[in-house]
């Protein structure tokens, strides 16, 4: 049991933001007509488009997975699971699970990446260990896992530029909400 303390607070909220963020960016819509999930699924969002649930979590590192897993087999669609850092630099984190039918994949450590035109990825963080080289480009349908080649054509080989442009998207969103 967690005892409700503002800097909680405070994280919930920016999860939370940080994940609508993420879907204006994408184009995502929420939908609000989905049947009520079980308990405890109950703060996730609904992305029909997408088939996709949204969950904003400020659970330790990779500890409530188990928990989304399950919801991804309920709702039989993926899961972005969204995290915002609690110290040093802001930024987000995400873990994109990949629904199959025996089991969810999982892709941790992955960051919001813009391009100068804005086009939006999820991309491996930089000091991170590389258990998949996956990226995801955010549009308005699936999250699918392509090769780095892909983004490269938009980025070069300099990540930096672009995960400093999704940070700032990010504070901007937080500074807004």
């Amino acid at each position: 049991m967690y005892i409700v303390t503002r800097e909680r607070e405070l994280a919930r909220a920016r999860a939370l933001s940080g994940a609508l963020a993420i879907a204006d960016l994408a184009g995502w819509r929420i939908d609000r007509s989905v049947p009520i999930l079980p308990m405890p699924f109950r703060n996730y969002l609904h992305i029909a488009t997408a088939e996709l649930l949204l969950v904003p979590s400020i659970e330790p590192s990779r500890g409530d997975l188990d928990t989304v897993e399950r919801g991804t087999r309920i709702a039989r669609c993926d899961a972005l699971v969204v995290k915002a850092s609690s110290e040093g630099h802001h930024t987000l984190y995400c873990a994109v699970g990949e629904w199959q039918r025996h089991a969810t994949l999982w892709h941790h450590a992955r960051r919001l990446w813009l391009s100068s035109r804005n086009e939006a990825w999820l991309v491996p963080g930089p000091n991170e260990p590389e258990e998949s080289d996956a990226v995801f480009r955010l549009t308005g349908s699936r999250l699918r896992p392509m090769v780095p080649a892909r983004l490269t054509a938009s980025a070069g080989r300099n990540l930096a530029p672009g995960l400093a442009r999704g940070d700032a998207y990010i504070a901007a969103a937080w500074s807004q909400r």
